[in-house]
């Protein structure tokens, strides 16, 4: 009976190598196991990577041909033939609210006054409907057609119905008191202007700087050059409207020169339609209410949290911003 009872350390000592290789061989496997994983991981990362690196390569090439100046030319000749068509409107209109419609000079350069408040007032509403949710080209192209019918029913009213007798309203013939419908028709027309240009002119100038990628140095150059010539494209309108239009309208060619307008305008949306396939576009992002109500709120309840060091501070991964249609904003120690 002694040689059993000195056996069972053996046993006991048998069964902790026999559990300890099969722990070991375990732990191999399971290490085997995660070695694995991590590479296969590691394989979908460089996969996706590879994926993502040709999805940019197709991306860039795909932005060259889209974009760039001559396509920003076609926006500076829309800008210029919009201009030309708008003040054909504006310039004259004192007089033809005094000649025509019988208005006194107060009245006149009081509705004139509203009237190019509502323009301002409709940039407004077209900047914010291009950036949160229409996108740039539909707006410009929207409103563009808002011009084209106010111009076309200002044209038939001062036609049919408010020029009695023809090329009245010189400052020498006068015109008969004017019907409801054609003065109803004549106040419709001049304001779906209004609203059409106030909503054009800001969008058409954000979607031409669009055309021009400022992460590059020439594109920076470009897009501030962009501008100037939009300016500039503005005041060869304005210059036009302002001799030619206003010898016809001022000498009673009153509906010839809304008409000269009228195809101005036309002519421009044909212009800015022609780009339609090849202009940069820039996704809407939005209503930006919320989160310029968020930004209060946080700052609000964050007034004594101690301002986070760089490396501290977060950061959304890759270049695009969390925010559809918007840039990615890098942090800076200088003031943006």
């Amino acid at each position: 009976m002694a040689a059993p009872e000195d056996s069972i350390p053996e046993i006991e000592g048998k069964a902790y190598e026999e559990i300890s290789s099969s722990r070991q061989v375990e732990a191999e496997i399971s290490g085997s196991r995660q070695v694995e994983a991590e590479i296969s991981s590691s394989r979908k990362v460089e996969a996706e990577n590879i994926n993502e690196n040709i999805t940019d390569g197709e991306n860039k090439l795909k932005s060259k041909k889209k974009g760039g100046w001559k396509l920003a030319i076609l926006l500076l000749v829309n800008q210029g033939l919009a201009t030309l068509a708008f003040f054909g409107l504006g310039v004259n209109l004192v007089l033809f609210l005094t000649r025509v419609l019988g208005h006194d000079n107060a009245n006149a350069a009081r509705s004139v006054s509203t009237w190019t408040g509502t323009v301002y007032l409709c940039s407004l509403i077209g900047a914010f409907l291009s950036d949160s949710y229409w996108g740039r080209y539909l707006t410009c192209a929207i409103f563009q057609l808002i011009i084209v019918l106010g111009l076309g029913i200002l044209s038939l009213a001062s036609w049919l119905f408010l020029l009695k007798p023809a090329d009245c309203g010189d400052g020498i013939r006068r015109c008969t008191i004017p019907s409801e419908p054609g003065v109803a028709m004549f106040y419709l027309s001049i304001y779906l202007v209004a609203f059409g240009y106030g909503g054009h002119q800001p969008t058409l100038a954000t979607l031409g700087s669009d055309q021009f990628d400022d992460s590059h140095p020439k594109g920076a150059i470009s897009k501030a050059a962009f501008f100037s010539y939009f300016y500039f494209a503005l005041n060869v309108g304005s210059l036009f409207s302002n001799t030619i239009l206003v010898y016809y309208e001022d000498s009673g060619k009153w509906t010839l020169g809304f008409l000269v307008s009228l195809g101005s305008a036309i002519i421009a949306l044909l212009v800015y339609l022609l780009g339609t396939t090849r202009y940069r576009y820039m996704k809407a992002s939005g209503n930006p209410l919320p989160r310029v109500a968020q930004v209060f709120v946080a700052a609000y309840r964050k007034w004594g949290v101690p301002p986070a060091a760089v490396n501290d501070l977060y950061e959304v991964q890759g270049t695009e911003s969390a925010i559809k249609g918007s840039r990615k904003i890098l942090h800076s120690d200088d003031f943006k």
